[in-house]
């Protein structure tokens, strides 16, 4: 049997990173497989209690609200540590070819380990090593990456063409990759490894249902107080209340969004918590590709929504609407101004939806399964 080591961002306290995680471990339980356990320096502040590199405001704010946010740490450390195959710990100290001598294949993705932008961004998610394992990427994303930023220079170039299959999350993602390579490569696109999974998968890790009266759930990553308001607009057309996850720790965001009656969820924060609060909603709102996809597994009624540009064009996410597209539902993807005359009651038929996803979850599969043979290369 094949060893199998996945590297990716499962040790962010980020419900999409954690889940992802698991959803690529889930479909690959035939293999021997492994989570590799490697922290990147940055998260040793970026997830801790109170940050050294942050303002002393920043850190009071947070211990407003330390009893919370020690719970949400403990809640996805259990999740780990009961849900996902790990390793032994390694930061980038130890972190070498050594680590990966046992593998036959190494899987960096999903998520966007590849995005050189982001604050985590990290060269050992390029797997920058001589070994002898099969490199894969797999539904890596790169968002606003465009390959022109100074760090994609010949070396990474170097790193990436080394690989032995790559495949991307979203189109625009695939066509700047093959770019950068000058065409040398066959750059896949593929689901994130969520959406390859029923939902029956996924209710199996899900906890029992927090909230008992109807709600809508609003799950918004990068909208902020824009997404608040139009959570608490559609709270007023539909008569549901709302209630959130906890994004911002910061006890200033969370009593703001109280002030606009979103009830912030500050007890049951960890990711099993945050499956139950979608699988058991009204309605989802949400900004964010894994509250779209999670939406789309548990064949719930849903809006993405973001704000306008400064064109009045909606602001793009490949990501999410490459899955929409995808499903046929792109019109569930709207803007602020969109509210008033939106169908909020509307039902989504979900046989055809779902009998789509799984389709094109089954050919995602094979590439990978065929990537991790040596049937398929890039």
């Amino acid at each position: 049997m094949k060893k199998i080591g996945i590297l990716t961002f499962h040790k962010s306290i980020n419900y999409g990173s954690a889940l992802q995680a698991w959803a690529l471990y889930n479909v690959l339980r035939d293999y021997d497989i492994s989570v590799i356990d490697y922290e990147p320096d940055v998260y040793r502040d970026k997830y801790c209690l109170f940050s050294s590199a942050k303002r002393w405001k920043h850190n009071i704010n947070r211990l407003l609200n330390c009893m919370a946010i020690k719970r949400q740490i403990q809640g996805f450390a259990e999740f780990r540590s009961e849900y996902l195959p790990l390793t032994q710990k390694c930061t980038s100290s130890d972190i070498s070819e050594n680590t990966f001598a046992k593998y036959d294949a190494i899987i960096t993705g999903s998520d966007q380990i590849w995005n050189v932008r982001a604050e985590d961004a990290d060269d050992v998610f390029f797997l920058p090593y001589s070994i002898s394992a099969k490199k894969i990427a797999y539904a890596c994303s790169i968002n606003n990456t465009d390959f022109t930023e100074k760090r994609c220079d010949e070396k990474l170039k170097k790193w990436i063409s080394d690989y032995d299959f790559i495949s991307i999350r979203e189109k625009s993602g695939a066509n700047k990759v093959s770019t950068f390579l000058n065409d040398e490569k066959t750059i896949y696109t593929v689901l994130d490894p969520t959406l390859l999974n029923t939902k029956d998968a996924f209710d199996a890790i899900t906890n029992n249902r927090i909230i008992k009266s109807p709600y809508i759930f609003l799950y918004n990553v990068w909208s902020g107080m824009e997404a608040v308001k139009a959570a608490k607009e559609i709270s007023e057309i539909t008569g549901l209340p709302v209630y959130t996850a906890m994004m911002d720790s910061r006890i200033k965001q969370i009593l703001c969004a109280e002030k606009q009656g979103i009830r912030v969820e500050t007890r049951h924060t960890s990711p099993q918590d945050f499956l139950s609060l979608i699988k058991y909603s009204d309605l989802v709102v949400t900004d964010s590709f894994h509250g779209t996809a999670f939406s789309l597994i548990f064949e719930k009624k849903f809006v993405c929504i973001n704000p306008k540009d400064e064109f009045g064009h909606l602001k793009n996410d490949e990501r999410i609407v490459n899955i929409l597209d995808i499903t046929n539902l792109k019109e569930r993807y709207i803007s602020m101004d969109d509210i008033d005359d939106f169908d909020f009651h509307k039902d989504i038929d979900y046989t055809i939806v779902t009998q789509k996803r799984m389709k094109e979850a089954e050919h995602c599969k094979e590439l990978l399964v065929g990537a991790i043979e040596g049937k398929i290369n890039s």
